[in-house]
């Protein structure tokens, strides 16, 4: 146990503690994908397998970095090695799936606006729904820390400004007397802080839900110059 007042988070594995000398510092700067040889790499696989399934039980507040290395089969110090803390891991987790899902989906560039608005849709919420359990409670009132709005909102912006890029949307109209940047800027936001808030209500559905009635409110909620479905 540490009595000099080191925290957990600051634990370096490669070092020793500065104050007393004894134990080891875990690193809190985690090590990315592309530093990772291939036996680091099935760690991280193992790590977020462990995070995501402890996290669809109870919150992620109440895990432990020692709960899931002990169901990842690795030692703590490992842990430490991908990530700072229990959220950081989940984040982690959760935002190399829908990462994926974007990637999947967007690189089709001859695809149709709105076939590849519909295809990333379609993916990102196949992936909330197989992690719903995780997702209800990390959009939830009771989420605190362990907060999925910011993660997935992010993940929508970034999401939107690939499909501008791409020409697959248009800027938003600017009113006269209004700076365009911030217009976009703001625009861009509402929408993808807009479908995850659509999405905490969508888990609120019974099961089985319907991906369909997911884009479906979309078209809805989407601003009249956004490619329908």
């Amino acid at each position: 146990m540490l009595t000099h007042g080191c925290q957990e988070s600051e634990l370096s594995a490669t070092r020793p503690c500065e104050m007393c000398g004894q134990g080891l510092h875990y690193d809190a700067r985690p090590l990315t994908f592309r530093m990772m040889d291939a036996r680091q790499r099935r760690s991280r696989a193992a790590l977020r397998g462990a995070v995501l399934e402890l996290a669809a039980e109870r919150s992620v507040s109440e895990i432990t970095a020692t709960d899931i290395a002990a169901a990842a089969g690795v030692h703590r110090t490992t842990f430490y090695q991908h990530a700072a803390s229990p959220v950081d891991l989940l984040l982690d987790a959760l935002g190399a799936e829908i990462d994926e899902a974007r990637e999947r989906t967007l690189t089709d560039t001859a695809a149709a606006p709105v076939e590849a608005i519909v295809a990333v849709s379609r993916a990102v919420i196949e992936h909330i729904d197989h992690h719903a359990a995780v997702y209800r409670r990390g959009l939830g009132p009771e989420s605190g820390g362990g907060s999925l709005h910011r993660m997935l909102g992010d993940h929508f912006l970034t999401s939107i400004q690939l499909l501008r890029e791409q020409g697959r949307v248009t800027d938003a109209p600017v009113p006269a007397g209004l700076d365009a940047a911030y217009v976009q800027a703001a625009s861009d936001r509402h929408h993808a802080d807009g479908a995850v808030g659509a999405i905490a209500v969508w888990l609120d559905l019974p099961e089985p839900r319907d991906p369909d009635d997911f884009i479906g409110i979309l078209d809805v909620i989407q601003p009249a110059w956004w490619p329908k479905s």
